[in-house]
């Protein structure tokens, strides 16, 4: 293979656009006719395949190229998340090399533990970003009983019975903190894995301030493949296909399929933990045009077409929101969240070995803290993605 690849850089190249550069070049001047991508979730490792013919490294992964027994591989990691390019003058080499990778780096096993892959998003100094990591979740069923009744009956319709449909895209729970809003985010993560994808928005004042960016990006974001083609299509490959010759192959049979276009996407979750402040009577006022966008979102021009569900937890009661927000047709689900009555919170003590009973009604919070010996005063809040 050669060792001096022929580069043509233009303006605004960053370090993993060169990696997808040399490899575009090195495959028109190598005539490597048979080529594949895919991308999906791993908890292994990265393997050690040597020293790369060239590496760009950043503080959540690395973009490495490899030659791998005859293939000219593009390897990328980003925690949790590997895609892979794989390029040679046969078809045998990259079917290898994919079938090594998979063996080295299988997919997390939702079956063998409790836990759904997040999506993170924050807004950073070169645009949105986003990283994966997979957290613990319980099932429904673990946590129904610390719920009172009303709210138990109809966060169990949204858990088990819940698609999508025509009653609009905005999910709202709200109610004190400490009235396990967060317990229930994680339960649902879980008990809709089979058709929805769980984004987490880390500073929905960003989303939805003065960035559009980040609000396109985010929307607009393909499920699983994303990474791959925000960080590679946009440095070459486009045109390499556009230069191709009719020699070049993208190589689909023994190998794991990418998704067929007449697939069903699957949906996907956008959460906003403790976003309140976005949708009160005077929102407009206090976030300028964050009230519109996010309308726009869950039930404008912005969202049609997406399969997108936004769900926002809060601490305020309905009655301070704006009323565009939870008016009927615009949000799919409003679920109310408040403390266990004096009765159901003492079968709750009862049913977890307490004899120190609260004389009134208690937040889950409180009951918990009990539980672990602290004062319900000394509670200690946590986030969707704390563990």
């Amino acid at each position: 293979m050669t060792d001096a690849p022929n580069v043509e850089l233009q303006n605004q190249v960053q370090l993993d656009s060169l990696l997808s550069g040399v490899l575009i070049s090195r495959i028109a001047s190598e005539s490597l006719a048979f080529v594949h991508q895919e991308g999906w979730r791993t908890v292994a490792p990265e393997p050690d395949f040597g020293k790369p013919v060239m590496q760009s490294s950043r503080e959540h992964g690395a973009t490495s190229l490899y030659e791998i027994d005859g293939a000219l591989v593009l390897l990328g990691f980003q925690t949790g998340h590997v895609y892979v390019v794989a390029a040679a003058a046969e078809p045998d080499p990259v079917r290898a090399v994919f079938r090594r990778l998979h063996e080295l780096l299988p997919p997390p096993d939702p079956r063998s533990k409790h836990e759904v892959p997040v999506t993170f998003w924050t807004y950073g100094q070169h645009g949105p970003q986003q990283s994966w990591r997979s957290i613990s979740v319980p099932g429904w069923e673990e946590i129904e009983e610390n719920y009172r009744s009303k709210t138990r009956t109809t966060l169990a319709e949204i858990m088990r019975g819940f698609r999508p449909a025509a009653g609009g895209q905005l999910i709202l729970w709200h109610g004190p903190a400490g009235t396990g809003k967060t317990f229930a985010l994680r339960a649902l993560a879980w008990e809709w894995r089979e058709w929805c994808q769980v984004n987490y928005i880390v500073d929905p004042d960003a989303f939805f301030g003065q960035h559009a960016d980040y609000l396109m990006s985010v929307l607009l974001e393909e499920p699983e493949a994303g990474s791959f083609r925000s960080m590679h299509m946009s440095a070459g490959w486009t045109s390499y296909v556009a230069l191709g010759s009719s020699a070049m192959h993208v190589i689909d049979s023994d190998l794991q399929a990418m998704p067929d276009e007449d697939e069903e996407t699957p949906w996907r979750l956008l959460i906003l933990e403790d976003a309140g402040e976005l949708i009160q009577a005077d929102a407009r006022a206090a976030t300028g045009q964050g009230l519109s966008r996010f309308l726009n979102v869950v039930d404008g021009l912005i969202g049609q077409g997406l399969r997108v569900l936004v769900l926002v937890t809060t601490n305020e009661e309905v009655r301070r929101l704006h009323p565009a927000v939870a008016r009927p047709g615009r949000c799919a689900a409003q679920i109310e969240f408040g403390p266990l009555t004096a009765d159901e919170a003492a079968a709750w003590c009862e049913t977890h070995g307490l004899d120190d009973h609260p004389t009134g009604a208690a937040s889950l919070a409180s009951l918990f803290a009990r539980l672990e010996g602290r004062s319900p005063d000394d509670t200690v809040l946590i986030g969707f993605a704390d563990q």
